[in-house]
């Protein structure tokens, strides 16, 4: 997959999809059985990545997303991103403040056949900055 469609295909997720809310572009960004080991166990197919995308849309407003830094070699892809919002909601445990926070992260992930195979997520939650 040439670097181009790759730049497309995370801006869209981070944009369209966790930015943005669309969570049904997860069927076009992952492969039918995409591997999600961000948690305690491995989980396949675009349910998982829709509903951390609504519980992220649940807890905050006024997102806005931003990528940090991508790195690609071959089928394999690194990507640090920004989120920032108003937490509105209860998130990670931690009931709602009104405050804007940010929340830093990076996504590991192989792609395949132009789409996402394989994804792991790490969030900074310790580092969990409120801004106000």
């Amino acid at each position: 997959m040439e670097r181009n469609a790759i730049e497309q295909l995370v801006r869209r997720w981070l944009h369209e999809a966790v930015g943005g809310g669309n969570a049904a572009i997860f069927d076009e960004l992952l492969a039918e059985n995409a591997c999600d080991i961000s948690g305690c166990a491995k989980v396949f197919g675009s349910g998982p990545f829709k509903s951390r995308t609504r519980a992220v849309h649940a807890a905050f407003s006024s997102i806005e997303v931003e990528l940090e830094e991508l790195v690609i070699d071959r089928d394999r892809i690194a990507w640090r991103w920004r989120l920032s919002g108003t937490h509105t909601g209860a998130f990670a445990g931690v009931a709602a403040t009104g405050r804007r926070v940010t929340l830093r992260g990076v996504n590991f992930q192989r792609v395949e056949s132009g789409r996402v195979a394989e994804h792991w997520t790490l969030a900074d939650l310790a580092g969990l900055q409120l801004s106000g």
